[in-house]
């Protein structure tokens, strides 16, 4: 990742590729050997378009501000393994029949997520009708060198992150921090604008409203698949409504 003023972004901007975070080329030619002939995948390609930001979405100047609402999270809402008319972020804003932007960006935690939206907040002036908040796993963290960010987690080896981590998660630092982010959540929107989303397999957060579960698999064999977020899809709609 890298500061992409004022958000923190991907380090492609204005590009397109067909593979992305964790969805990565080799790993799926190894399953294409593994899969059997009918997998879904094997004739389906996947793209990954990123605008001026790094983000995967449209250029903020290409929003409808006046009816559009606000995604937020980790690889999970960004959709990756999925084609993009697959994640529930672009499900939802079509079912709802508004325009969207989506700020999520795969390994990232708490703290990316929070800038984030803490500069959207002080940047747009027309606020969601719905700000998504699907909360990251709270042991995430971003390490900044100059303009360029590190996403950090139980995935890195060194000695020192690991110590960090251990003793982060002994003293309820994680949580705390976590607890704080949702206070100021709830500060961005109306009470009824915010929907918080959690995973499968992770800590349910305060005032939790959705489940994501992995009912399926995405292209990687790792993130949720079609079924699982067309299932989401279902349960927010039927939430906001």
């Amino acid at each position: 990742m890298r500061l992409n003023y004022p958000f923190l972004g991907y380090d492609v901007t204005n590009f397109t590729r067909n593979f992305s975070g964790g969805d990565e080329e080799e790993p799926f030619l190894e399953n294409l050997k593994k899969e059997p002939n009918d997998w879904y995948y094997r004739n389906t390609d996947i793209t990954y378009s990123y605008n001026e930001y790094g983000h995967r979405c449209k250029n903020i100047v290409d929003l409808n501000l006046d009816n559009y609402i606000l995604f937020t999270g980790c690889s999970h809402t960004e959709g990756v393994g999925l084609e993009l008319e697959k994640t529930y972020a672009y499900q939802v804003a079509k079912e709802l029949g508004v325009d969207y932007y989506n700020l999520a960006m795969a390994g990232t935690g708490i703290d990316t997520m929070m800038y984030n939206l803490n500069m959207w907040f002080l940047l747009v002036q027309q606020k969601p009708k719905y700000l998504f908040v699907q909360w990251p796993d709270e042991t995430r963290f971003t390490l900044i060198h100059g303009v360029h960010a590190d996403p950090c987690g139980f995935w890195k080896n060194d000695e020192d992150t690991q110590k960090f981590l251990y003793y982060g998660d002994k003293i309820d630092f994680f949580l705390s921090r976590k607890t704080l982010a949702e206070k100021n959540t709830q500060l961005m929107v109306d009470e009824s604008s915010l929907v918080n989303i959690n995973v499968m397999s992770q800590k349910n957060s305060e005032g939790s409203n959705l489940i994501l579960h992995r009912n399926d698999l995405a292209r990687d064999l790792s993130h949720p698949g079609i079924e699982s977020h067309a299932k989401l899809t279902e349960e927010i709609l039927a939430y906001v409504r």
